[in-house]
């Protein structure tokens, strides 16, 4: 039994370190003419079209990593500026968000006498993508 502690002790301590890093991951597919790189802070979200812009891109990003489906939006929200931004687009017009499965986790503790217990679980990540735009 003690030895089931101690694994559970070093998974949760494991868990607890990788989550302090805090990330999300993010792809771009440039789709127009591709500008100058600008800070992520200047990249404006936007949930319809602006009135005059100039496409430039396709962004996606993703996060599970915050503690909170709130904390783990964010940190999405965070990266697919930076992709906006890497490519020179000061605007990305939102096309989808929300939580996305990906994948599962499982493992079995062992007592050493034929029982134990398993804990298990299904992962969602916070994503977010849309056009990458250029308002002018």
């Amino acid at each position: 039994m003690r030895n089931i502690k101690s694994t559970i002790g070093l998974l949760v301590l494991v868990m607890f370190i990788f989550n302090l890093g805090g990330s999300a991951t993010g792809t771009t597919l440039v789709t127009g003419v591709k500008r100058v790189a600008i800070s992520f802070q200047e990249v404006k979200i936007y949930h319809s079209s602006p009135a005059n812009y100039e496409v430039i891109g396709i962004v996606k990003a993703s996060s599970e990593m915050g503690w909170t489906d709130q904390e783990s939006l964010d940190m999405a929200v965070e990266e697919v500026k930076k992709q906006a931004a890497k490519i020179g687009a000061n605007g990305i017009i939102l096309e989808k968000m929300g939580k996305d499965s990906s994948g599962g986790y499982g493992n079995f503790f062992s007592d050493g006498y034929g029982g134990g217990f398993f804990v298990g679980g299904e992962v969602y990540a916070q994503s977010i993508s849309g056009t990458a735009v250029f308002v002018k």
